[in-house]
């Protein structure tokens, strides 16, 4: 079991097909020059003396050399470990330390990141690989086949509330999320072409996009970053049939009306990693003729535990239907006990394509895995349909008084108003109240709306508990590199009592 099977079993009248394009560079390859330029990789892996089981690093910017590197660790049975191409030479050494890496690919050059004594990772400049590979030899003898639960691929958590944890992902667990997608996403023709902006240090990038993509023997169409005239470019160039992004992607996207008539030429839109206001999906829906498609995931479960497919979210927050025979989801209370429809409880999931643990963290890994359940932290409920709605992160629930508020509702309130694109609710000390509710907000350009009259606005579609009693307009959101909002860096803002 290998993810090069995916790349490898293209039959003869496929191999001329584009597989992957660098809408930066303008680089183009077919399904048989990917094959050729794999092999070349781990040619050029095996002569500096890599083996299977061996930790390989990649701190690349999206582009087709980022990918070629990713299935070349495959092939000779290693353990890519993904690290943002964003993060600085100091923060880079945390991942190779706690990976116990024993290569680096990275866009830096050796001068800029200096090794301890004791670490012994063999920093591999990218503009001084691509030179190198392309005398590199290999040998006809077929990649390796992973055990069922061998460990190939390191996804870290973000390390919001704690040092970044590595997600231990099997081959299996990779093939498990193309059931998934098959089942519940979309079923890639040879003529479809996938847009990927988000970061493919990511597994939205390197799983629910590559291995899907690589199976429908489609391509891919790299970009560097989210640059709107970028993506509208390519869209028009490459012919791209879906994108995919999170909720600030598409918002923005919708404020160039110039863009609006080439979105209209996709087939389809997929958004996830963070909460997706109803306001967004409605007009999304109205500018291009397409819904807005959402995801709901978590690197601990190989991504895609859940999606809503050709719908608009109702209820807001409503991330739809998990695969079928694959995964199983719940709502569970504070004593592990089932909630009943409609009622609020911690959301776990159970089934196929779960990782292995955190690498060497077994407290942690026992803190989420319990009796084969991913406990998921986030907050929701369970429909009468089947399907789940999302109320916020556990640890992000607003108590006030003794009365919990979900962050999502709040949000959706306040997103109902006309000159509101975006907002964010968290809770601050209080102490009377234990925690208030205050509310972040960025405006339509040219708004005017007071905190006054937006409070007013607020108070007639929630209970007043529920209501933000400060309200602060910003002119855009701190985010990370995925395009989520940061609420801690939004509680630092003010972080004192009120």
């Amino acid at each position: 079991m290998n993810y090069c099977e995916l790349l490898f079993d293209t039959k003869e009248k496929d191999l001329e097909l584009e597989a992957f394009i660098d809408a930066e560079t303008g680089k183009r390859l077919t399904y048989r020059e990917l094959i050729q330029e794999v092999k070349k990789t781990a040619g050029y892996l095996k002569s500096k003396g890599y083996v299977s089981g061996d930790v390989i690093a990649t701190h690349l910017y999206n582009s087709i050399e980022a990918a070629v590197i990713l299935l070349a660790i495959q092939y000779i049975g290693g353990v890519i470990c993904l690290i943002d191409p964003l993060y600085k030479a100091n923060e880079v050494l945390y991942y190779i330390e706690d990976s116990k890496a024993k290569g680096l690919f990275t866009h830096l050059s050796n001068s800029q990141i200096e090794l301890p004594l004791n670490m012994k990772t063999n920093i591999i400049d990218i503009k001084e690989f691509e030179i190198e590979v392309q005398s590199s030899k290999y040998e006809e003898e077929g990649f390796y086949s992973y055990k069922e639960n061998e460990l190939c691929m390191l996804l870290y958590t973000s390390g919001s509330t704690s040092t970044p944890k590595g997600v231990m992902l099997t081959t299996g667990c990779l093939f498990t999320f193309l059931e998934k997608s098959n089942i519940s996403m979309y079923r890639y023709t040879k003529e479809d072409r996938i847009l990927c902006f988000v970061p493919f240090s990511h597994g939205f990038g390197s799983v629910s996009i590559l291995i899907p993509s690589l199976y429908g023997k489609s391509a891919i169409v790299f970009l560097r970053s989210f640059q709107p005239i970028k993506i509208s470019d390519a869209i028009n160039t490459e012919n791209v049939t879906h994108i995919f992004g999170v909720p600030t992607h598409y918002q923005q996207l919708l404020r160039y009306e110039a863009l609006h008539d080439t979105l209209r030429k996709l087939k389809a839109a997929f958004v996830a990693a963070a909460p997706l206001n109803y306001e967004t999906a409605i007009s999304w829906y109205k500018t291009t003729g397409i819904y807005l498609d959402e995801g709901y995931g978590m690197s601990e479960t190989t991504t895609l535990i859940s999606t809503r497919m050709n719908m608009l979210p109702e209820p807001a927050g409503n991330v739809g239907f998990p695969p079928k025979g694959i995964l199983e989801i719940n709502a569970v209370d504070e004593e592990g006990n089932i909630c009943p429809d409609g009622v609020i409880g911690e959301l776990r999931i159970r089934g196929r394509g779960l990782m292995l643990g955190y690498l060497n963290r077994p407290k942690e890994t026992a803190e989420i895995l319990r009796d084969g359940w991913i406990y998921s932290g986030d907050r929701g409920y369970r429909r009468s349909d089947g399907s789940f709605v999302i109320c916020g992160r556990k640890k992000d629930v607003i108590n006030v008084a003794g009365l919990k508020i979900s962050p999502l509702e709040v949000e959706a309130a306040i997103n109902s108003h006309e000159d509101v694109v975006d907002s964010a609710a968290v809770g601050l000390e209080d102490s009377t109240y234990g925690e208030v509710v205050k509310a972040f907000v960025v405006l339509k350009d040219g708004a005017k709306v007071s905190e006054r009259d937006l409070i007013k606005y607020v108070s007639k579609k929630i209970a007043n508990f529920k209501v933000p009693k400060f309200i602060k307009f910003l002119d855009e959101f701190p985010r990370n590199n995925l395009g989520k909002i940061d609420k801690n860096a939004l509680k630092n803002i003010e972080n004192k009592k009120i």
